[in-house]
């Protein structure tokens, strides 16, 4: 019998651990071919995608992030504590010629946790594929069964650590929002039909946006602009902290040094814009 070579063996043995792995991990999110801005948004709409509204991040016109909804994010928001979900995005990158597409499945397993379903992104990611054509991963992932419990690190906010920025009915602190940041925000969307539950996008104020460029993430589509929701006598936001490291799974400890208070201006600006 023909014995065969250990580096032929050790070739094959490492072909399955990296197909293994890649099973094992999901990519925060793809590549696409690049559009220009007013056919992305047309090509989404046209494979069943509601497009809500745009963001220059950091008031660069090289970077806007296109945001959108279906109906499967829609439903899915509409579970206990979900309301974040209602949304994904896409980064028009004008600078570098490429669309950045935000995973669904990455974001589903995130924010839905104990709920999220085999199959759910499913239809959303054929969406986008039928819109954009071949979506490509990315090098930045994380491990797919750690993500509907993911928290950077111990001592670290989870996904459902929001912080709480106002109270309020929710037509008192609709009202609120809007006439103290009319000016930046990007959309509004009724994750109830009856409008008890409401997710703004606003976009952050003044240079704060600019840890994009500290952080060297000009380049990614995934938390602009920020989100808040509103319902049950309360608008709260995704803790920063959480959002951030789920959303730059690439950075150290040591680069997230570098925005250290921007976390709390996050929420203080919240806090503001509900006064």
């Amino acid at each position: 019998m023909r014995r065969i070579g250990f580096g032929i063996v050790a070739v094959v043995l490492l072909g399955i651990a990296t197909a293994t792995l890649a099973a094992e991990t999901t990519p925060t999110d793809f590549k696409a071919g690049y559009l220009e801005l007013d056919v992305l948004k047309q090509k989404l709409v046209e494979h069943g995608l509601e497009v809500l509204g745009t963001h220059q991040v950091a008031g660069s016109n090289d970077y806007t992030v296109v945001v959108y909804t279906s109906p499967e994010l829609k439903q899915a928001a509409q579970l206990q504590n979900r309301g974040f979900m209602a949304v994904l995005r896409v980064l028009h990158n004008r600078k570098d010629q490429e669309l950045v597409v935000s995973n669904p499945e990455y974001y589903m397993r995130a924010f839905l946790q104990k709920d999220y379903k085999e199959g759910m992104a499913k239809p959303i990611n054929d969406a986008l594929v039928a819109a954009l054509g071949t979506l490509t991963p990315t090098d930045d992932s994380l491990k797919t069964k750690k993500l509907g419990k993911y928290h950077f690190m111990m001592s670290m906010p989870y996904y459902d650590d929001f912080q709480r920025v106002a109270e309020g009915s929710t037509a008192a602190l609709c009202k609120k929002l809007e006439a103290n940041a009319k000016d930046r925000i990007v959309f509004k969307l009724n994750v109830a039909d009856d409008g008890s539950s409401v997710l703004y996008g606003v976009a952050l104020p003044g240079e704060l946006e600019t840890f994009n460029e500290k952080l060297r993430t000009m380049g990614q589509s995934h938390l602009l602009p920020y989100t808040v929701l509103i319902e049950n006598g309360e608008a709260n936001i995704l803790h920063a902290k959480f959002y951030f490291a789920l959303s730059f799974p690439q950075l150290t400890m040591g680069e997230f040094m570098k925005i250290m208070s921007v976390p709390g201006d996050v929420k203080d600006a919240f806090e503001a814009d509900f006064e």
